[in-house]
C-alpha cells in the first residue's frame, strides 16, 4: 500500500469526525478519491455518495432518540433533493464521457474534452471539481457573512408564513439536489447554510437534519450507479473506507455534547474554504507549474 493511500484512508477516520460533529463535510471524500486513489470521477462522485449516505445513516440515529432532527423540514426539503438525485445520478451524469472512445468502442485513458477555451481544456473531471470548489467558497462565504450577512434567522419563519418556508424548501432542495448530484458531494455545505442562515434553525437541530437527508438521497442517488457501473465498483475498497468513516462519525458524536452550535459553525465554514482551496491550486495554478 503506498503512502498516499495510507493518508488517504486516515482522512477517511477524520471525515467520519467531522461529519458527527457538523454535519457536513463528506465532501472532502471528493479530493480525496481523485487526487490520493487516482479513482476516474465518475467513480469518485458514485463512492462519494454512498459513503456519505451510509456515514450520515449512522450519525443520524443518536439524534434521532434525542430528538435533534426537524422531521418535517427534512421530508420537504429531501424529497425534492432525492428527486433531482435521481435525476443526474441514474442519467445526466453518465451521459457525459470520461474518456475519449477508442477504435473498438472502448474507452483510453484520454480524457474526453468537453470544451477548450484558448487552450484551457475543460474536461468532465476538472469541470466537476471547479464547480464543487466554487459551491464551497460560496458556502465559505455565507457562512461567515460575506453573502447574505445582512439577513436575519428567521426562527419563525415556519409559524409567521409556512407557506413561504415549505416554499423555500422544496425550490432549494430541487437546486441542491441536481449539483450536489452532479459533484458527488456538497450537500452539506448547501443544506447546512441554508437552514441555519435562511431559515433559523439552531445549529445542533441543522446537523442531526442535514445528515437525515443525506443518509436518504445519497444511499438511493447510489442506486442509480449501481445499474449505470456496477462492473466497475470496488466493493471491498468501500467496505473499508466505510468502516472508518464510521468509527469516525461516533467519535465526532461523542464530542458534540462540548461544543457550542456557534463553535461547530465557524469550524465548518474555514475547513470548507480550506478544501475549495486546495481544489482550486491542483487544477488551475498546479498544472501550469507543471508546464514550466
Amino acid at each position: 500500500m503506498e503512502v498516499l493511500e495510507i493518508f488517504g484512508y486516515g482522512i477517511g477516520f477524520f471525515i467520519g469526525v467531522v461529519m458527527g460533529l457538523i454535519g457536513g463535510g463528506g465532501s472532502l471524500l471528493l479530493p480525496t478519491f481523485v487526487y490520493l486513489f487516482d479513482k476516474e470521477t465518475t467513480l469518485a462522485t458514485a463512492y462519494t455518495l454512498v459513503l456519505v449516505g451510509v456515514t450520515a445513516l449512522i450519525g443520524v440515529l443518536p439524534r434521532i432518540k434525542h430528538k435533534r432532527v426537524d422531521f418535517p423540514t427534512a421530508i420537504t426539503l429531501g424529497i425534492p433533493i432525492l428527486l433531482g438525485t435521481l435525476l443526474v445520478r441514474g442519467w445526466l451524469t453518465h451521459q457525459i464521457p470520461d474518456f475519449v472512445d477508442g477504435p473498438n468502442g472502448l474507452p483510453t485513458t484520454t480524457p474526453y474534452v468537453l470544451l477548450d477555451l484558448w487552450g484551457f481544456e475543460v474536461t468532465k473531471r476538472k469541470l466537476i471539481l471547479l464547480i464543487f470548489a466554487t459551491v464551497l467558497l460560496v458556502s465559505f462565504a455565507s457562512m461567515i457573512g460575506l453573502i447574505g450577512g445582512n439577513m436575519k434567522a428567521r426562527p419563525n419563519l415556519r409559524e409567521d408564513n409556512p407557506r413561504l418556508y415549505y416554499t423555500m424548501l422544496v425550490c432549494a432542495g430541487l437546486f441542491i439536489g441536481v449539483l450536489s448530484a452532479f459533484i458527488g458531494a456538497g450537500g452539506g455545505v448547501m443544506i447546512v447554510p441554508l437552514l441555519v442562515i435562511v431559515m433559523g434553525l439552531s445549529m445542533k437541530t441543522v446537523v442531526g437534519t442535514s445528515l437525515a437527508i443525506m443518509a436518504g438521497k445519497s444511499i438511493i442517488g447510489f442506486s442509480g450507479d449501481v445499474l449505470a457501473i456496477g462492473d466497475k465498483i470496488e466493493w471491498d475498497f468501500l467496505a473499508v473506507f466505510a468502516g472508518l468513516m464510521i468509527a469516525g462519525i461516533m467519535v465526532g458524536t461523542y464530542f458534540t455534547r462540548y461544543l457550542t452550535g456557534d463553535k461547530l459553525k465557524v469550524w465548518f465554514a474555514w475547513f470548507i474554504l480550506a478544501m475549495a482551496i486546495f481544489v482550486f491550486f491542483n487544477e488551475l495554478v498546479l498544472p501550469n507549474l507543471a508546464a514550466v
